[in-house]
């Protein structure tokens, strides 16, 4: 690509120095005329990599008319979102699995049960403190025994 944008260029590299006095005007236009084209070309091959960056269909036909119309902010998330919203792309939520999601809700409801629990007047940042003390001191089975005077069933108790 660098090799065509030098191929179709107007100017000459010996244009800039083509007078005694540094340069006649009708150089100086060619040189600002290949520099308005090659930022041109920059700026356009700039769009197109944020276009493809934000992993849009491009060879899909409908794709050319939102690139044309798009003005907005040039990131891939910007790009993709307006996309979306415009119905050029459909996004596609992951299916549910409804294991996981019943999993998650006993999970919640256990939690919710759990929290703020106190065991004879103590909080459950004391509880924790306690089982922290115990299995640094005597470790697991240390532990064990301190969680099953709070009632914890754990799976040696069957």
């Amino acid at each position: 690509m660098s090799d065509e944008i030098y191929e179709n260029e107007e100017f000459d590299s010996n244009d800039s120095d083509a007078s005694d006095n540094g340069g006649d005007l009708k150089s100086l236009r060619r040189a600002a005329s290949g520099k308005k084209k090659i930022e041109a070309e920059l700026n356009a091959t700039k769009r197109e990599l944020a276009f493809a960056k934000a992993g849009l269909p491009m060879n899909d036909p409908r794709m050319n008319y939102f690139i044309k119309g798009y003005e907005g902010e040039m990131t891939a998330e910007a790009i993709f979102e307006a996309a979306s919203e415009a119905g050029f792309i459909q996004v596609q939520e992951a299916p549910k699995d409804n294991a996981v999601s019943v999993a998650a809700a006993a999970q919640n409801r256990v939690m919710a049960a759990s929290t703020g629990v106190g065991y004879e007047g103590m909080s459950e940042d004391a509880a924790m403190a306690q089982l922290e003390a115990a299995m640094e001191e005597g470790g697991i089975d240390a532990m064990l025994d301190v969680a099953r005077q709070f009632g914890i069933p754990t799976h040696i108790d069957g």
